[in-house]
């Protein structure tokens, strides 16, 4: 039988070879917004780039992480997983704000897009807002007298929505996800994320009725 410790090693790998070929994307795939950028502005947008992409990769693993799979409790702990689910949510946001504040730098703030034309970007705002709103309620949730139930009950459908939202931004605001293979890659990533939490929520659901 497979030990442990083997699987272990093995999930982290696969995990920071996904991170690291995510981190690559910039480099290979080059948005047509860095042809004309150079100097200082272009290694910002870059580092811009890479925030983004790590927020991407880190909103997989958030998703992943809670999933009541018992191989994974088994592997890692029902505490350490939420526990990393908590520090993974505040990750998320300082990510998410050195994107956009390193994205935004080089054109200023004054060229925020804004408009029908630019609904990639602003599918990103949204998207930005919405992971300020989740990570905040849920780490201030006793000092907004957030009911738990509640709370619990519009915190996993909106994790679900955000994640949708992350993957139409990233397909939709850069050329280097508009085709060839890390759009291929991204897409086959999503589904087996989606069929990995179908299964999973039906063997549970099952397990308890």
């Amino acid at each position: 039988m497979f030990p442990h410790k083997a699987y272990k090693i093995l999930i982290i790998f696969s995990f920071a070879v996904f991170l690291g070929g995510a981190l690559t994307v910039p480099f290979y795939y080059e948005t047509q917004t860095l042809w004309y950028k150079t100097g200082v502005d272009k290694v910002v947008l870059w580092a811009g780039q890479l925030a983004g992409l790590l927020t991407l990769v880190l909103l997989v693993l958030q998703i992943i992480l809670p999933l009541k799979g018992r191989f994974s409790e088994d592997l890692f702990g029902s505490a350490n997983l939420m526990r990393w689910h908590r520090i993974n949510g505040i990750l998320i946001v300082c990510t998410a704000i050195s994107h956009v504040v390193l994205v935004l730098a080089p054109e200023g703030i004054n060229n925020l897009p804004i408009g029908k034309k630019y609904w990639p970007e602003m599918t990103g705002e949204g998207l930005f807002l919405l992971v300020l709103i989740m990570v905040l309620s849920s780490r201030f949730r006793s000092v907004l007298k957030l009911d738990y139930t509640v709370w619990r009950t519009i915190h996993r459908p909106l994790g679900y929505l955000l994640l949708i939202l992350a993957l139409i931004h990233v397909l939709f605001v850069s050329e280097s996800f508009k085709q060839g293979i890390p759009r291929v890659v991204l897409l086959v990533i999503f589904t087996g994320l989606a069929l990995l939490i179908t299964v999973v929520k039906t063997i549970f659901w099952r397990s308890k009725s």
